[in-house]
């Protein structure tokens, strides 16, 4: 147990701050200061015609396909909140919007794992298309409601590019803070189920069905956290179409995260969890048949023992100075805004 709340804390440290926490800011942001809404001038044609959403929500759809989880569902109340953007349409494009992003899928499984950049694109374009797809799905029903200035549901006082900012970076706090406690509360539970052979228990079963023994020991993790399910499927070298699968289904810990950002939504989590299994499906046989064509040179996938999470990216000190420097920023500004109030 002890040994997956210090691996939860290095995925947090070392993959999630670096990669998440500036496309969280970000994605409040362009709500708050109105940026969505000067995208969606230029978004809307497209947005409209595929998704049947106003022009703003192409920005956060935008952000979140490139951001990654949980960026797009953030992004998505964040819009839902600020009344521009229905509560149908919200949960429509939440259905589809959580997948990871380039960030962590090129440079964290491509190049650092697997030593092969084209692998990570290969990769990130069949999550792509498999969200794409799972989106003109689940819009399908839309009617298309633009957000005009004589619409007063949808009306919001621009904030100043100071107030902007400073709820973006409180909101992103917030956020990756929570999404950093679920991950060390799964790694927790995860080694917990280790230690007293839960897993193993479960592994045996799944030999007793003459699954391959690289399989067998990489599933569980790959249904329970994605980080962790790469990760494990990589140095268990697994076919690349499973970790294809973990990407689309985000595992147990992405849906949690995604459930408590999204509880205004009150999205049914049935349906939830069918759209990421469809989502982990496309994507493997995508990537199947994409390395049906491709062929990396063959010192690629051998020698695949990662030694340890935090050789992927990013510093683990660099990660605590900027948590430490979020909790005085958030501090900070709430003695301001006490004072203010008197």
């Amino acid at each position: 147990m002890t040994n997956g709340a210090l691996q939860g804390l290095l995925y947090c440290g070392n993959i999630l701050i670096p990669s998440l926490f500036p496309f969280m800011v970000l994605s409040s942001f362009a709500v708050k200061s109105g940026l969505s809404e000067f995208a969606g001038r230029i978004l809307a044609p497209l947005t409209k015609k595929i998704f049947h959403t106003d022009g703003c929500a192409g920005a956060i759809i935008l952000l979140g396909l490139v951001g990654g989880f949980p960026i797009g569902a953030k992004g998505v109340v964040t819009l839902y909140e600020e009344k521009k953007l229905d509560l149908k349409a919200a949960q429509a494009v939440t259905m589809f919007l959580v997948g990871g992003g380039p960030g962590f899928i090129v440079s964290v499984i491509g190049v650092a794992m697997y030593r092969d950049v084209r692998t990570g694109f290969i990769i990130w374009g069949c999550q792509l298309a498999a969200q794409i797809f799972l989106g003109i799905f689940s819009c399908r029903k839309l009617v298309y409601m633009p957000v005009t200035e004589n619409n007063a549901d949808y009306q919001k006082q621009k904030k100043t590019l100071s107030t902007s900012v400073i709820e973006a970076a409180e909101s992103g706090i917030q956020g990756i803070i929570s999404l950093c406690g679920l991950v060390i509360i799964f790694s927790c539970l995860f080694g917990l189920s280790e230690d007293i052979k839960i897993i193993s228990g479960l592994e045996y079963l799944l030999k007793s069905v003459h699954l391959p023994e690289n399989i067998c020991r990489s599933i569980f993790p790959v249904l329970w956290e994605v980080t962790k399910g790469c990760n494990t499927c990589c140095m268990n070298a697994v076919p690349i179409w499973l970790i294809s699968f973990a990407l689309g289904w985000g595992g147990l810990c992405v849906h949690f995260q995604i459930y408590a950002l999204v509880e205004n939504l009150h999205i049914s989590k049935l349906k939830f969890m069918i759209y990421r299994l469809a989502q982990g499906i496309i994507s493997a046989i995508l990537t199947y048949i994409c390395f049906l064509f491709y062929s990396p040179s063959e010192n690629v996938y051998t020698d695949l023992s990662i030694p340890s999470v935090h050789s992927y990216t990013g510093s683990f000190a660099g990660s605590m100075a900027l948590i430490a420097m979020c909790v005085i920023f958030t501090l900070s500004v709430g003695k301001s805004d006490g004072r203010q109030g008197r």
